[in-house]
């Protein structure tokens, strides 16, 4: 076979490119200490490492949301820690002060103290995460609570609602009793009120027609038609007898605060009474008129397919999650095809925290703490069940019983109290149990973020050493073959004569 030399040249020179290619290959690995610097090193290994670095970014994403939640939660656990020592002080104070040896005096100087205390309570109630309130539902742009006035009512025929709202300030309990028995909006009515604890007392008159009690700096509006009873000597309270107090009024949101929409041009309002985990849509499909009966149907996906044929006679559409109620809103006809839509509304805030888990960071103070709301300008207890602890309330009559030295009610609230520190227990170990839960999550995700940190080094790392062998076996074979080629340049016929 017969060599030529322009062979011998192109082979010299394809054997230097290949052995330069590998050592530059080789030096650019050593540097950047990576066997994978761009898709052509190894398609199959980048993708694959593609895949785990973006894998890395959800992990860091999971790991920022488990910083913020333990920065919640465990905010939330020391404040709701020193609620409680606040609280065992109050029960503490309760039982001082229920006991028949202690004077006006004493009661009024644990008045000044349970006031504080619930100044204390409520700024607990705001506390601010990084300028987000914890305790009040998903509304975190406002405070939780604000302190106002709110009644409580003493007569076997009424309770507290009969007092529909309560304006003004005072920095002490105003007790109210009344003069004369009769029907509050029928009847005038005279009565008596006290600011300072029954040494002074002022009278107005509730004229005929007219429901709002003037107290001077505070003004109650009670319900038209409540009867009430006279007391016969001031102080006494033998009759119907009213405190206007502290209260702290919730502010933020609940969980079943439901939307209703209103479609159409009847003249009526629509509220929601339930809980809805997902839309309705109620249709009206005759004309009718309030209470009823009408006729609707309702659907659960969207108007897709409806439920026919259901009737009410008293206003109220039962569908599934709850009621939604009419009323009266300048007229009380309804018009076949008028919808009302039920759009569920959560207050929880969650963080995802793991591929398939989240955890919820904020609270309800309202479950909590209690306190009232004020709708539309009407106050009432945050839960109508009377059987539910209401912390806020309870301390709130417990200064206006102690404000007016009254021992029969400081005893009722005692166990009260009590009763409000176990609420208070219950949300603070449930909040711990979420607190355990993220910790879970954060070595989990930890162990995860190890091995898969571990897979892509597996991929893409070089090894060191038997990269150090490789780069000097490259250069030897390039060395090799820039003498070999040079040698074989210098060669000619006369070489083998």
């Amino acid at each position: 076979m017969r060599i030529a030399r322009s062979m011998l040249f192109d082979s010299s020179v394809r054997y230097m490119n290949n052995s330069l290619a590998d050592i530059i290959r080789l030096n650019e690995q050593n540097a950047s200490q990576k066997t994978i610097n761009r898709p052509s090193d190894d398609p199959g290994g980048m993708a694959r490492a593609l895949d785990l670095k973006s894998y890395l970014s959800q992990l860091d994403q999971y790991s920022e949301n488990i910083d913020t939640a333990q920065g919640w939660l465990q905010l939330a656990d020391d404040e709701l820690s020193q609620a409680s020592d606040v609280l065992t002080r109050l029960q503490e104070l309760a039982e001082q002060a229920s006991t028949g040896t202690l004077t006006e005096d004493q009661r009024n100087m644990i008045a000044e103290e349970a006031r504080e205390l619930m100044g204390q309570m409520v700024a607990i109630a705001n506390t601010e995460y990084a300028g987000d309130s914890i305790f009040a539902g998903s509304m975190t742009d406002t405070n939780a609570y604000e302190m106002g006035l709110a009644a409580t009512v003493r007569d076997d025929t009424l309770s507290n609602a009969s007092v529909l709202s309560v304006t003004g300030a005072s920095n002490y309990t105003v007790y109210v009793e009344f003069e004369d028995s009769g029907t509050v909006g029928v009847d005038p009515l005279n009565y008596r009120y006290t600011n300072d604890g029954g040494e002074t007392w002022q009278t107005g008159t509730l004229a005929a027609g007219d429901t709002v009690l003037d107290l001077g700096t505070v003004q109650a509006e009670m319900v038209s038609g409540s009867v009430v009873t006279a007391t016969e000597t001031a102080g006494e309270g033998d009759g119907t007898a009213i405190w206007l107090r502290p209260a702290a009024y919730y502010t933020g949101d609940m969980e079943g605060d439901e939307t209703v929409y209103h479609y159409g041009d009847s003249l009526v309002t629509a509220t929601a009474d339930g809980v809805f985990d997902s839309s309705v849509a109620i249709r009206v499909t005759s004309n009718a008129s309030l209470p009823g009966p009408i006729t609707y149907s309702y659907s659960l996906d969207n108007g897709a397919t409806w439920v026919e044929g259901n009737v009410t006679s008293n206003a109220t559409f039962s569908v599934p999650g709850g009621f939604v109620e009419l009323a009266s809103n300048g007229g009380t006809l309804v018009e076949a095809g008028d919808q009302f839509i039920v759009s569920p509304h959560s207050a929880e805030i969650s963080l995802t925290i793991g591929k398939s888990s989240s955890v919820q960071i904020n609270s309800v103070g309202a479950d909590i703490f209690g306190g009232v709301v004020d709708d539309g300008g009407v106050y009432s207890p945050v839960s109508d069940d009377p059987t539910d602890s209401n912390l806020f309330e309870t301390i709130g009559k417990f200064i206006g019983f102690l404000e007016t030295n009254d021992q029969d009610g400081v005893g009722d609230v005692v166990e009260e109290l009590a009763a409000a520190h176990e609420t208070l227990s219950v949300a603070q170990g449930a909040i711990g149990g979420r607190e355990v839960r993220v910790e879970f999550a954060e070595a989990a995700i930890e162990l995860t973020r190890e091995s898969t940190d571990a897979n892509v080094s597996a991929i893409e790392d070089a090894d060191l050493t038997q990269l150090t062998t490789d780069l000097a076996r490259a250069e030897y074979i390039y060395e090799a073959v820039l003498s070999t080629s040079s040698q074989l340049m210098q060669m000619s016929l006369m070489d083998y004569i």
